[in-house]
C-alpha cells in the first residue's frame, strides 16, 4: 500500500529532524531492483528501456540496460572511484571517472552521492567527503507540508543573489515529509551558472519496517540545456539472493569515457 498521507509538522531542531531522517533509512547489504522503467529526455530527445539494478551497500552499482523488447544493450558498475560500462552492441569495455555525469546532467557527483539519491539518503551539495558533519551545517524551516531541511538559513540565497553575490551561491534544499521523515524531493540551485536540479520521490511503500520509494524523477536545466529522467519501479528486493554480475570480456576494446 502506498504512504500518500501528510503528517504533523511540530517545533523540532535541526539536529532532531536530521537525527529523525538518519534512523528512518533502511537496514540493509543488498538492493535488486528486479525490473525499472525508464523515460529519458535531452533536450526534447526521448528514449525509453528497461532494466535491472543491484546496489551493494558502500560498494557498488550495477545496472543492466535493456531496450523495451530486446537483449541487453549496456551494463554499468559504478564503484567509488571508477565508472565501468559494457557496450554490447560495440563490444567495448568504456572506463572512466564521474567527470563525464557533471558534463550530461549538470550535477556534481560521486559514488556516495548517488548511491543516496536511489535510496533515498540525504548527502551534501557541493560534494564533502564528511557528509555527517556537512550535514550538521544544514539548517530547516516548515513549508506548508513538510520540513525544508537546507543549506542556508530561510531566504539567504535570495538575499545574496540581490546583492548580486552569485559567485559559489549554491543553495541545496531537501524536502522532508512529517511522521515518517523521508525525503520527497531534493532542490540544487547553482546561481553562478543558472542551473538546477530536482529530485522527485514517490508511491512510497511498506517495507522491512520502512518506507521506500517507487518511483523517481530528476529533472534539470543550465541555459538552453535541459534533461529528464523518470525511473519506475514495479519490483524491489532487499537482501535477497539475487544480484547482477559485471564480466569483462576479452574480446572487449577498452576505450576511455568521454
Amino acid at each position: 500500500m502506498y504512504y500518500d498521507r501528510h503528517g504533523e509538522l511540530k517545533n523540532i531542531s535541526d539536529a532532531r529532524l536530521l537525527n529523525d531522517i538518519q534512523n528512518g533509512y533502511l537496514n540493509y547489504e543488498t538492493i535488486f531492483y528486479k525490473r525499472f522503467k525508464a523515460e529519458v529526455d535531452f533536450n526534447g530527445d526521448s528514449k525509453s528501456f528497461k532494466g535491472n539494478i543491484f546496489v551493494r551497500r558502500d560498494s557498488s552499482i550495477i545496472i543492466s540496460i535493456n531496450p523495451l523488447m530486446g537483449i541487453e544493450l549496456f551494463r554499468v558498475r559504478l564503484t567509488n572511484d571508477k565508472v565501468e560500462i559494457l557496450d554490447r552492441t560495440k563490444r567495448d569495455y568504456l572506463i572512466g571517472d564521474y567527470d563525464f555525469i557533471w558534463n550530461k546532467f549538470m550535477l556534481e557527483v560521486d559514488f556516495k552521492t548517488i548511491h543516496s539519491i536511489l535510496t533515498n539518503e540525504l548527502f551534501v551539495y557541493p560534494l564533502d567527503k564528511d557528509i555527517l558533519n556537512g550535514l550538521k551545517k544544514y539548517k530547516h524551516n516548515i513549508s506548508e507540508d513538510a520540513y525544508v531541511f537546507q543549506s542556508l538559513k530561510e531566504g539567504r540565497a535570495a538575499r545574496l543573489e540581490r546583492r548580486g553575490v552569485r559567485k559559489d551561491l549554491i543553495l541545496h534544499e531537501f524536502y522532508i515529509m512529517p511522521e515518517v521523515s523521508k525525503i520527497k524531493s531534493t532542490y540544487i540551485k547553482d546561481f553562478n551558472s543558472n542551473g538546477s536540479v530536482t529530485i522527485q520521490y514517490g508511491s512510497f511503500y511498506e517495507v522491512n519496517d520502512g518506507l521506500f520509494p517507487g518511483s523517481l524523477t530528476i529533472k534539470g536545466s543550465k541555459g538552453l540545456k535541459t534533461f529528464k529522467i523518470d525511473l519506475k519501479f514495479d519490483d524491489v528486493e532487499f537482501d535477497s539472493d539475487n544480484s547482477i554480475g559485471f564480466r569483462i570480456s576479452d574480446k572487449y576494446s577498452k576505450k576511455t569515457i568521454e
